[in-house]
């Protein structure tokens, strides 16, 4: 925490005592101590972006979406089990025209393989109108859920509001700072919003991120879940990219953090190649490529996304391109 944050922090603590002790005594000190830690806290989101990855993010208030997904504290869980289909799509950069008549037609192929679930992985927007539409596109009227996790391009602020107002009218979407699992009988998936360094978040201190410690938290986590183990991240574990590394080393899993699959946000625009796999703890790594129409990318692709099956212990991935 810089020094400015801790003035503020100071600031605040002391108004709280100052309030603490007017009138009549409190009935407990730890009123006190409440403040000064909520002061601290606040103080120290001015310094560093919103903790959105950490196993100990707040809780979900109760309730059910697209029917049969209930949200309990920290998970969206489906209690029938049997074959899951989730469709993944990241980084359509904005709301331009053009990527919305591709998302909307990516929706069509996601309908057409029957998804139960979708995921955005990020990079969906930079603006509350942005975010609306993407993320809008992809879960109005639908029938699954739509669980969408902060990246690199989204500000907090914008995020929480776009998914207020989509939620308001009636579309299924979740918050993936509070969806740190999602699960049915058989499949586990563990999520990881945001980034690992503020210099790599376009809203820099208001975007969302995550620490080494939260990701080794949840990998052990998710290793000791029964079944299907996938971690859905909004940035990408380390590969080599045309010679080049890219991606983030952190989000390599170690020996002893055993899942099966790695669904990341794109390291360049083409999807990954149809794949498939089992319950061996090899986190496949697995790409939608980007969802973007516009040419900003330095070798334009197709829109695309992917799609995830889940049978038994076994998994098949397929990309799912646009064509207009």
């Amino acid at each position: 925490m810089g020094a400015g944050a801790h003035m503020i922090a100071a600031r605040i603590a002391l108004s709280a005592l100052a309030a603490c002790s007017s009138g009549s005594p409190p009935p407990a000190s730890h009123r006190v101590d409440k403040a000064i830690a909520a002061a601290i806290a606040a103080a120290d989101h001015l310094a560093a972006p919103w903790r959105c990855a950490a196993l100990d993010t707040p809780a979900f208030v109760d309730g059910t979406v697209a029917h049969d997904w209930k949200l309990v504290e920290h998970t969206v869980s489906r209690a029938k089990d049997g074959d899951l289909v989730i469709g993944v799509v990241a980084d359509a950069g904005n709301a331009s025209p053009r990527t919305i008549a591709a998302l909307s037609r990516l929706r069509s192929k996601l309908e057409a393989a029957k998804v139960d679930l979708v995921i955005t992985l990020g990079g969906m927007g930079s603006t509350q109108g942005e975010l609306e539409g993407t993320l809008g596109t992809l879960s109005d009227h639908a029938t699954w859920p739509v669980i969408a996790l902060a990246g690199d391009l989204e500000p907090e602020t914008a995020q929480i509001a776009a998914l207020a107002t989509l939620q308001k009218r009636g579309d299924p979407v979740i918050d993936g700072r509070l969806a740190r699992w999602i699960e049915i009988p058989g499949v586990t998936i563990g999520t990881i919003p945001g980034s690992g360094a503020a210099t790599r978040l376009v809203a820099a201190n208001d975007g969302c991120g995550w620490r080494p410690h939260d990701i080794a938290k949840l990998y052990r986590a998710l290793s000791e879940k029964p079944g299907l183990r996938v971690a859905a991240m909004a940035e990408a574990p380390r590969e080599i990219v045309g010679g080049d590394p890219a991606g983030q080393l952190e989000l390599v899993a170690g020996k002893t953090q055993a899942f099966d699959v790695a669904l990341h946000a794109p390291t360049h625009g083409a999807p990954t190649p149809a794949r498939s796999g089992a319950r061996d703890g090899a986190a496949v790594a697995l790409s939608p490529g980007t969802s973007d129409a516009m040419t900003r990318l330095p070798e334009p692709t197709l829109p695309s996304a992917g799609v995830l099956s889940i049978r038994g212990n076994a998994w098949s991935w397929r990309p799912v391109v646009d064509q207009p």
